[in-house]
This record gives C-alpha cells, sequence and structure tokens, in this order.
C-alpha cells in the first residue's frame, strides 16, 4: 500500500487529477431549494489582462466562505461576473491595433473590444479553475452581452419614469486624456508641486466708498507701503494662470479691512483687459496668498460654489481636448502647460508678475489615467443621490470590519453634486435616448424595446409631435452603472429568476467602497427598495516583498499563476488563508508560500506513513467497523465530522 504514494509530494500531479475528477454540478445553486440561501454578490473583475494577485486573494476568502457554508447545509451561490466596458478595453484595443477608436467605425471598434475581452475571459477562467475556486459556472454573466446590458438599460428607464435620473447642462469633472466626464468617485487627489504667482490686477471702477483711493492693495505694495505712485489695482495669488480668460470675478473676505473699498467695484483681468465685478465672500482665507482670489469657470469645486452662489457668467477657456479656446483669444489652441507658459511670460514681460514661490497642492487626477482634471461645462445624464437614504441603508448591514462602515459615511455625507453616470466613450452600454429633431423632445426608450443600441436602432412610435426623425444619444453608460446591478443581477434578475434580495455577502476591495459599495446600494434601494446584501467583507490590497503596492514600475508584480507553477494552488490558498486579515493590506512573500508547501509535504507524508497501518481494515468482514473497536479519539473525531 505504501508504495502506491511517491515519497514526494508532486503538486501539478496531484492537483491536475483533481481538477479534471471533479463534477462542476455539486457547486450548483438550486432555486427551488428548502435550505436557507447564501448568495455571495461576487466582484465582477475588469477582463483587461490576467487575473492578478488581488483578484486571487480575494477569491480565496470568497472560495473559504462559500465551501464552510455548504458544509453548514447552506443553498451556496458563487457566481462569477465580468466587469467588461470601460476605458481600459478601449486603450488596449487601441494599443494593440494601433489606431484610435475615432479612426474606425462604432460598431468596428466595439466588436474589437469584445473580442480582446473574451480572450481575457477564458485567460481568466483557466487560472480560477487551477487555484480551485468552488465556482457555479451555471450562474456567470458577462456585461457586454445583450442580457445584462438591457437589463442596464431597463434600469436607466426605470430611474428616469421615477425621477432619479435626468440630464442638465451645468459643471462636471472631465478627463481630458480620456476625452470623457468622470464622477467624483473617480477622482483621486494626488499632492503634488506647484508653483503660487503673484500677478497685478489692473484698474477698474470702484466701489462708493473708494473715490480717490490708489494704491495696489494685498500684497507686497500694501506691506511696504510704496503704491500711492500706482494705479488703483489688486495683488492676486494663483497657481493657474491659464485661466485668466475665464474668470469672472475676485473675491475677497468681508473682514479683510485691506479690500473693504474694493468691494461692489470693479477690477480689470491681466492681459485680457476686461472687467470683473470685487465680491465679498466668507470661505475667502484672508491668510492664503495675497487674501484676494480670482473665481474662474472652472477651477476647482470652490468656483462652481461661488458661481452658483453669487450668479456669476460663464467663461468657457478650456475645450474637452484641454486645449485653450477662442476665449483665450491669442492664446487659442494651445495645451494647457503652453499656455501656462505664454501667460506667465507675457505678465513678466509686462512688469504684472511680481513674485512667485513654490507650493504643495493636492490636485484631482483621473483615477485611469493620472491626468489632472478640469471642470468644464457640459450637458450630461445624472443619478440623483438621496445622502440620507444611502446612510440609513447602510446602517442595516453588517461591515467586516466594523470600522469600514466609516469610510462609506464619510464618502456619501462628501457627495456635492450628483452621480455623472454618462460617458463620452464607446465600449459602454448605451445610454437608450433619443432627440426629436421636429420639437427637441427627449425620447427614452420603452422596456420592450430593449436591449438596443440607438445608433443603430430608431424608435418604432413617432414623437408626441408627430415626427419621426431623431437624433440618437451617442454617450454612453458609467460602467459603475452595470456593475452596481451586481446583487440583483445574481439573485435573479439576470437569469430571469424571481428576485432574491437581499443577498448574503459583498466580498470586495477597501479601494471600492466609495464607488461600487456606494452604487450597488444606491441602485438597489432605488430599483428594490431594500439593501443590497446583509454583510459585506471588505479586504486589503496586496503589497509586494518591498512593502510597496504592487506595480509594473517598481518591478514588484508577482503572478498567482507563477505561484502555482511552483508550489501549487494549496500552498498559495494556505497564504491567503494563514497571512490575510480582514479589511487589511497583505505583503507577498515567497517564504510564506514556501512554509506553505511545506507543510502540505508534511500532510503528504503524514497519509504516506498511515496507508499501511490501515491496509484492510474496511475489507475485513462486510466491510462495516465495528463502532466498539473505535478510540475515544475515533469516536471524537467522526463526531466533529458529522457536525458539519
Amino acid at each position: 500500500m505504501q508504495e502506491t504514494l511517491p515519497k514526494e509530494y508532486d503538486h501539478q500531479a496531484v492537483e491536475r487529477k483533481w481538477r479534471s475528477g471533479i463534477d462542476q454540478n455539486i457547486y450548483r445553486f438550486d432555486w427551488d431549494s428548502d435550505k436557507p440561501q447564501y448568495i455571495i454578490d461576487t466582484p465582477p473583475p475588469y477582463p483587461t489582462g490576467n487575473l492578478h494577485i488581488g483578484n486571487s486573494l480575494n477569491w480565496c476568502y470568497i472560495d473559504f466562505v462559500a465551501r464552510y457554508k455548504r458544509m453548514r447545509g447552506y443553498n451556496v451561490m458563487f457566481p462569477q461576473g465580468w466587469d467588461c466596458h470601460g476605458l481600459p478595453t478601449e486603450v488596449k484595443v487601441e494599443e494593440t491595433h494601433g489606431i484610435t477608436r475615432h479612426q474606425i467605425p462604432r460598431s468596428e471598434f466595439r466588436e474589437m473590444c469584445r473580442e480582446l475581452t473574451i480572450t481575457n475571459i477564458r485567460k481568466m477562467k483557466e487560472t480560477m479553475a487551477r487555484l480551485g475556486f468552488s465556482i457555479d459556472w451555471n450562474c456567470e454573466y458577462v456585461t457586454m452581452d445583450p442580457s445584462y446590458y438591457g437589463m442596464t438599460q431597463k434600469s436607466f428607464v426605470r430611474m428616469y419614469s421615477d425621477g432619479l435620473v435626468y440630464q442638465r447642462e451645468g459643471p462636471v469633472n472631465w478627463c481630458p486624456r480620456c476625452g470623457t466626464a468622470i464622477a467624483f468617485a473617480e477622482v483621486e487627489y494626488e499632492d503634488r508641486k506647484t508653483v503660487l504667482n503673484y500677478l497685478y490686477f489692473g484698474d477698474g471702477e470702484g466701489s462708493e466708498d473708494s473715490e480717490g483711493s490708489e494704491g495696489s492693495v494685498g500684497g507686497k505694495d500694501d506691506e511696504e507701503g510704496n503704491g500711492g505712485d500706482r494705479n488703483r489695482r489688486l495683488e492676486i495669488a494663483t497657481t493657474r494662470p491659464e485661466l485668466l480668460p475665464a474668470c469672472v470675478a475676485v473675491a475677497v473676505n468681508p473682514d479683510d479691512e485691506r479690500f473693504k473699498q474694493f468691494i461692489g467695484g470693479t477690477i480689470t483681468v491681466p492681459l485680457f483687459d476686461y472687467e470683473v465685478p470685487v465680491i465679498a465672500d466668507e470661505e475667502v482665507d484672508p491668510a492664503f496668498g495675497t487674501g484676494v482670489v480670482m473665481i474662474c469657470t472652472f477651477g476647482d469645486k470652490q468656483d462652481v460654489r461661488w458661481w452658483i452662489e453669487h450668479e456669476l457668467p460663464l467663461r468657457v477657456a478650456i475645450d474637452r481636448d484641454g486645449r485653450m479656446t477662442g476665449v483665450a483669444g491669442k492664446y487659442e489652441g494651445l495645451s494647457l502647460s503652453d499656455c501656462r507658459k505664454a501667460i506667465l511670460s507675457d505678465l513678466e514681460d509686462g512688469g504684472l508678475l511680481y513674485r512667485q514661490e513654490p507650493l504643495d497642492q493636492s490636485v484631482g487626477a483621473c483615477w485611469r489615467c493620472g491626468t489632472p482634471i478640469e471642470i468644464l461645462s457640459e450637458k450630461q445624464w445624472y443619478v440623483r443621490v438621496d445622502q440620507d437614504a444611502i446612510l440609513n441603508i447602510a446602517d442595516e448591514i453588517e461591515w467586516i470590519p466594523e470600522h469600514m462602515l466609516i469610510r462609506l459615511q464619510n464618502w456619501t455625507k462628501s457627495m456635492e453634486w450628483d452621480w455623472c453616470i454618462s460617458r463620452q466613450r464607446l465600449f459602454a452600454t448605451p445610454i437608450p435616448v433619443w432627440y426629436c429633431k421636429g420639437c427637441g423632445r427627449t425620447v427614452v426608450a420603452k422596456e420592450e424595446w430593449l436591449p438596443l443600441d440607438p445608433t443603430e436602432f430608431s424608435p418604432p412610435d413617432p414623437c408626441e409631435c408627430g415626427s419621426g426623425d431623431f437624433t440618437p444619444e451617442e454617450d454612453v453608460l458609467d460602467t459603475w452603472m452595470d456593475s452596481s446591478l451586481s446583487a440583483m443581477a445574481v439573485s435573479g434578475w439576470v437569469f430571469g429568476r424571481e428576485l432574491h434580495v437581499p443577498t448574503q455577502l459583498r466580498p470586495q476591495g477597501h479601494d471600492i467602497i466609495r464607488t461600487w459599495a456606494f452604487y450597488t446600494i444606491l441602485r438597489t434601494h432605488a430599483l428594490a427598495g431594500t439593501r443590497p446584501w446583509d454583510s459585506i467583507l471588505v479586504n486589503g490590497m496586496v503589497f509586494g516583498e518591498d512593502g510597496h503596492k504592487m506595480s509594473k514600475s517598481l518591478d514588484n508584480i508577482i503572478a498567482p499563476e507563477e505561484v502555482t507553477d511552483r508550489y501549487g494552488a494549496d500552498a498559495f490558498r494556505q497564504w491567503a488563508a494563514i497571512g490575510g486579515a480582514t479589511g487589511s493590506d497583505i505583503m507577498f512573500r515567497w517564504k510564506d508560500v514556501v512554509s506553505a508547501s511545506r507543510f502540505q509535504q508534511k500532510m503528504w507524508s503524514i497519509v504516506r506513513f498511515s496507508l499501511p497501518h490501515i491496509a484492510g481494515v474496511a475489507d475485513a468482514g462486510d466491510g462495516e467497523i465495528s463502532r466498539d473497536s473505535l478510540t475515544i479519539v475515533d469516536l471524537w473525531v467522526l463526531g466533529r465530522l458529522n457536525m458539519l
């Protein structure tokens, strides 16, 4: 008997044997079962490459829970989805084929994205199989399939009907590199070095209290008392001189004695020679810069607040490509960086730039490409955000660990704008809308027409005005509009079943609490009137052995296939089980995997040693083992086994 097992544990041979012999039906979810349900709202990864080690860690956690719950008698669904749409796939297609999305027909580019996604899904499924995950492949969904994106479109139509989706023109976060609007949740703030530039704003009409007042106020001249021989002007500090042509007002603090005589008057914008009002606002910090700020449309969120509160005009100086518009005069067509250099040069030549100093600044950047975002005035689609409803639903959910709820609460309370859901891309769920050429009315698709692409399908019914001529909506939906339906999808909607919400568990990373968790709570409550899950299990990220986040630039990326090739799936899973902690980041260390591999060898040796001692036991007599022959330890082991 001992000779049937080799001395050394060959993980590749053993794991290959068991993978080939598993009946996948044992993991199947039974929609008609009387057992208590346990549906896991599994994360649908972006299939833009291989399954990375962070995914693999999370799926280990999910698999541990799924297997445990099955053994405890639950009817478990461990589904698998694929979040296909989005910019990463478009960029990869452009790189692979050496094209841009504008060079070929819309439908052809979308098909290229589909082909790449199908290939990547196949590779990721192979890795999942190698890692031994007990996924129910009968409960698989792909967001780019009509069956899924038709569901996304239905949710859009229903929320529009309920007044929860609307369209408006106004300030929106914009990524010039990606060429699309993005939501606040897609803006990441980075600390960067910049320069604070001190400028002179020129003559203007004074307030009634400032007749005869001369001098430069707010900075150097005011401090040195040598401004009496200069014309009346203000000194302003700005990090964005390229926004001078977008300036619509200058603001000071009403309690700042230095500037009270200017309030209510006007001042001239340097280089561009037009006048803007000087207004008072308590949000101006007298201690920053000169204590005078220019309000532009738009430099940041504070500009937007002032623009709305003071009902200021709109000057659009930056276009969708991140270049200067005609408002910028001779600087039209320049990139932002080139315009900044040119304006600073001209200010200096004109004696209007008198000081520069370094400044640490937190800059909002696109979370996809890292490009600093701009705030443009655009017509976009939005979902209304009910902060109180989201916070109430979040309180009904068990958060593991508990402190992760604070992240959701802080993000929700910080929301100032509704969720912008329209994107100026191609590979995403089409917005099922047209615009009547006859009367301009917005026509939203009926549910029975879905799924559809409005650029390829016209409404079968004429507009209320009688016209049958329509312009299709070319914008698409934010990819989070797809994935935020995951709880409803797996609990029945995408499979044509009655909804089983709430699901029991949402496992996810802490980095997407403000997106996937937030949006799922919002959408499930809006569409189903309930919470999406009973519990949310939050895991951390995987760091390299150097203690840093894994990245190509640091050359510290470890692929899960590399680990399983060298030491096997069980060693990888043991590393995840022992080294991980909910809510905390985990460092990948090869020595931990090696230790797990040695443990596998010890277990193998124990079995190999035991086999000769139990040979023939089951063959004795009628094959039954007498209970009386069992020791107390044997009985305890069997008792524990029967409890599973």
